[in-house]
């Protein structure tokens, strides 16, 4: 689950709520998203040698951002190149929604030690520091401990909804249960996510950016 998985966020950030209760939970269809073309990424996530199915990715962003991917990516193919400045303008997003709903149980304990594995992917392409990267680590359990016996379930999605003030996240079951609502106000919260999906290290960097030229790319 990899680099994704870093976007947990921590306190010390800067001001820590908890989310209004009676707020609706974050969708990709939510307001500030743009729609059509060069909006939105998404991916597959697997692993292993079989191909397990993980979760499906989804990543939509405001008007500006598509406007900039369509400027970068418009009548040309995937490169290295052109990645690094997709990339870029993605971790740049003044407004997104990050989704990942999961297509199979996984243990908390599991999740965590791949976000401890990855994180270090974010440290090393500059989008953190290592202060950041240790808050996380130490953070996790408390975070994600309404999860610590029961774990992501098929169906369940983790939302992170990016701001220009920081980030709400959210996990919600497929029964409208919400486990986790949080939000962090800065701009640490907005790098650990948007920079952990587009770090040079993830494995969701590429095949989220390929998304946008289509199948064939």
């Amino acid at each position: 689950m990899a680099t994704a998985f870093v976007a947990a966020l921590v306190s010390g950030f800067a001001t820590v709520a908890r989310a209004d209760p009676n707020a609706p939970v974050p969708s990709l269809t939510g307001g500030g998203l743009a729609q059509g073309p060069y909006a939105a990424m998404h991916m597959l996530l697997q692993k292993t040698v079989l191909k397990v199915n993980v979760a499906d990715i989804d990543v939509r962003f405001d008007k500006p951002t598509q406007t900039k991917f369509a400027a970068v990516a418009k009548g040309k193919v995937y490169s290295d190149a052109v990645g690094q400045q997709l990339a870029q303008a993605a971790v740049d997003a003044p407004r997104a929604v990050v989704q990942m709903q999961f297509k199979r149980d996984v243990p908390l304990g599991r999740w965590i030690g791949v976000v401890k594995d990855n994180l270090e992917e974010a440290r090393k392409a500059g989008l953190i520091t290592r202060e950041v990267e240790d808050r996380v680590n130490k953070s996790l359990p408390d975070w994600f401990g309404a999860l610590t016996k029961r774990g992501y379930e098929k169906g369940d999605k983790l939302i992170y909804s990016v701001t220009p003030e920081g980030v709400r996240s959210v996990v919600v079951s497929t029964s409208g249960q919400v486990f986790v609502d949080r939000t962090d106000a800065g701009y640490d919260a907005r790098r650990v996510v948007l920079g952990s999906y587009f770090a040079s290290g993830s494995e969701f960097r590429e095949p989220l950016l390929r998304s946008l030229f289509g199948p064939a790319n």
